[in-house]
């Protein structure tokens, strides 16, 4: 750390989060084939390539002059440091903004054996061939000049960084009530079952064919039906309709005691599902608000965002957001 001052360090932190930036978004939109914003942040800035080289730099610094000593801590250094990183972003905001699941030998999708190759590369460039022009360029100004840099750069920094962090707390939210909302589905699901067990076992005999539509329409609903909502509410709008349309005689004439209660208990379920799918589009809309467009951009900046607990809530949203 003696060999730069506490401002050079920024200034130093600030050139290679903008270095990063340009190289992942010119990364990225040649793998996406357009081009991609690429970041957590809405401007030219990813902290994570600056903090990066910061620790690459400090850890290579007892090996200078050794150039694989130079590279390994670096790797080492900047490999923990992501995996710090995705972590705590994991946990905060319940999504991977980076996701190396694919690959081989990865860690938690946090860290890969191919990403952490990258690092010794990237250390040997910013060593041998980026830090000379880069304190070059620092060297050509006064410590004050820098100061003041490093004073508006990290201050637009810093209001980027909480609009980007509300951001990502508000998609938190999204996938949290679309999440909310498909458990919804899945009771009203559950509970359509019982009302048809319930009403096969008042039948009785005198009405087998009922007995056996029932029983078999139940059997149908239950086969194939997967995790995604679209799946729960197409399946629960079906039994609703089932039950609208065969059920509601039979309730009145059988079991006249509890035929009104269960009808009025299947309107009531219809009007649910009609507010469940109503408020679950106006989460998958993305649009309108500035809110909304924030979060659109987050997940268009982040094509490898990925989910572990709300994936099914997540991959709605990224192709809603393709489709917007």
């Amino acid at each position: 750390m003696g060999k730069y001052l506490y401002a050079e360090w920024i200034f130093l932190f600030c050139i290679y989060s903008v270095i990063g930036f340009i190289w992942e978004t010119a990364y990225c939109s040649f793998k996406e084939r357009k081009l991609v914003n690429r970041g957590f942040m809405k401007g030219p800035f990813l902290p994570i390539y600056g903090s990066g080289v910061c620790v690459m730099l400090v850890a290579a610094a007892p090996f200078e002059g050794n150039v694989l000593l130079e590279c390994f801590s670096g790797m080492i250094c900047a490999t923990v440091l992501e995996y710090v990183t995705g972590e705590l972003m994991q946990h905060l905001f319940k999504v991977r903004y980076w996701d190396y699941s694919k690959e081989k030998f990865n860690l938690n999708g946090h860290i890969c054996l191919g990403a952490s190759l990258g690092w010794f590369v990237a250390t040997f460039v910013v060593n041998r061939i980026l830090q000379k022009p880069v304190t070059a360029l620092m060297k050509m100004f006064s410590l004050t000049q820098i100061t003041i840099a490093d004073s508006v750069v990290m201050g637009i920094a810093v209001i980027d960084f909480i609009i980007s962090f509300k951001a990502a707390m508000d998609l938190r939210a999204i996938l949290v009530k679309m999440e909310e909302a498909r458990h919804e589905m899945q009771l009203m699901q559950k509970r359509l079952d019982v009302i048809y067990a319930v009403l096969a076992e008042e039948v009785g005999e005198r009405y087998d064919e009922f007995t056996e539509g029932v029983s078999g329409k139940v059997a149908e609903f239950a086969d194939g039906v997967s995790d995604k909502f679209d799946d729960f509410s197409d399946d629960v709008k079906r039994r609703l309709e089932f039950v609208r349309k065969n059920v509601s005689d039979i309730s009145d004439k059988i079991i006249p005691d509890s035929g009104k209660e269960i009808m009025e208990e299947i309107r009531t379920l219809g009007e649910k599902y009609a507010s469940v799918i109503k408020e679950h589009a106006s989460f998958t809309s993305l649009g309108g608000t500035l809110k909304k467009l924030f979060i659109r951009n987050i997940i268009r900046s982040n094509p490898s965002i990925i989910s572990d607990d709300y994936y099914e809530a997540l991959e709605e949203l990224k192709k809603a957001s393709k489709n917007k």
